[in-house]
């Protein structure tokens, strides 16, 4: 290869940069010719290797959610329920929308706070969380927005905020429904303007934070009662996502539960394994708890395990020791005493005794509504259906009625009255056709 030029005595020419252009035309030029001789000779594979690309990029245009099935570290399952909040959970990752997680107390929400930021363009920079319920007001406004020092008692030096330190990145703001009406506000103003001042400061800092919220509150309940501004709510609430509570995901039970006894392996450089009867008990139980009360089920079997072999023997609620089973049976207990002193005194909890006595659902204060909770020896109560608590009873009879009051009534025996009333209690949010 070589260049010329025309001479004309007045420009001076650089023969380096010369050398420079044609050692980068050579280098492409030399992988061509490469590729072509280790090719056949009708250039058959370098099409196909030409067109691969091409054709995956086309794919994951036109069908995104035949990608969406991805693996996050505490993300396990394969229900249907699971899938379809992954497939939104991929679509939503690639945009900067405000998310909010809703959903009961133990589905790991953090959890897929982490899948969205890991599947986001900010993924190389830093995810921030922050319980809001944990912290009282004050601290809570100093752990957001930073302060400045000798802003007041104890603040020595100055200090960052988690929306500086998600600067560029992903913060999650958990347990968002319990902050107060005068946090919201000045919540607000940061979400709409992008801006904020340390405590104790005057100058205004501009930050760029994608927003995931978590909730296991009903705001919209709480925007009707004034608890929550209407302006914050629809800040947040730009996409929800719905995660689906343990019960609704029953054949991931045996999955979760066999990495969560890995996970205990590992950690306590054990050797464990679930009978196969014991992983058919596990995955009967309702787990008011979700994937929480999963973990630490399979944790105190495993540590209390006799054998190499977690039987169904090693279970608390075979022994009639599961605290946790009363949340969705409601046992009555002897005047004055709760269940952790009966269990301390050696009583053993009712698991599978005669039917339990009736409660009322919903009623107003003095009245007495009986609402026959199902019989534990019934076939569709323990085992081959879920156990159902107060609420849920409830959400199924609005379901079963089409959300009609009261049709629902009338299949719980009360009066659409106290049905309302147990609307409000339970905080459920009646459907609209």
């Amino acid at each position: 290869m070589s260049i010329d030029r025309v001479g004309d005595g007045t420009t001076s020419v650089r023969c380096d940069e010369d050398l420079r252009f044609l050692i980068m035309v050579a280098n492409l030029v030399g992988r061509t010719i490469r590729l072509h001789r280790i090719l056949n000779p009708d250039g058959q594979r370098l099409k196909e290797e030409q067109r691969r690309p091409e054709k995956s990029l086309g794919e994951e245009r036109t069908n995104p959610a035949r990608h969406s099935h991805v693996k996050i570290g505490g993300i396990i399952g394969e229900s249907p329920a699971l899938k379809q909040v992954l497939e939104t959970v991929s679509v939503v990752a690639t945009t900067n929308s405000t998310v909010l997680l809703r959903g009961e107390s133990g589905t790991g929400k953090e959890f897929f706070a982490q899948a969205i930021h890991e599947l986001s363009p900010r993924s190389k920079k830093a995810f921030v969380k922050l319980n809001c319920a944990a912290l009282p007001e004050s601290v809570l406004e100093s752990e957001l927005f930073g302060h400045e020092k000798g802003a007041f008692t104890g603040a020595i030096s100055q200090r960052a905020g988690r929306f500086e330190l998600a600067n560029g990145g992903t913060l999650l703001l958990d347990e968002i429904g319990e902050i107060s009406p005068a946090f919201q506000a000045k919540l607000l103003r940061v979400l709409q303007e992008g801006e904020l001042e340390r405590v104790g400061g005057t100058r205004t800092l501009t930050v760029d934070v994608r927003l995931i919220c978590a909730t296991n509150k009903d705001l919209e309940a709480a925007v009707v009662k004034g608890e929550f501004r209407a302006d914050l709510y629809y800040r947040i609430n730009v996409v929800p996502i719905m995660l689906p509570p343990l019960r609704e995901r029953p054949g991931d039970i045996r999955r979760l539960a066999k990495a969560f006894l890995q996970r205990f392996n590992r950690e306590n450089h054990r050797d464990l394994d679930f009978a196969p009867s014991a992983l058919d008990l596990i995955s009967q139980c309702y787990f008011p708890g979700n994937v929480r009360e999963l973990e630490n089920c399979v944790r105190r079997t495993a540590t209390l395990a006799r054998s190499t072999t977690v039987a169904t023997s090693d279970f608390a609620c075979q022994n009639s020791q599961c605290l946790s089973s009363r949340l969705w049976k409601g046992a009555d207990l002897p005047p004055g005493s709760n269940a952790r002193e009966e269990l301390a005194r050696g009583n053993r909890m009712p698991v599978a005794s005669p039917p339990l006595p009736s409660r009322r659902i919903g009623g107003a204060e003095g009245e007495v509504l009986p609402v026959q909770v199902c019989d534990p020896n019934d076939p569709a109560y323990p085992a081959a259906g879920p156990r159902l608590a107060d609420r849920d009873r409830l959400i199924d009879a609005m379901e079963k009625s089409g959300w009609v009051q009261a049709k629902a009534a009338r299949i719980l025996g009360l009066t659409p009255r106290q049905i309302g009333y147990a609307l409000r209690r339970y905080r459920i949010e009646v459907k609209k056709f």
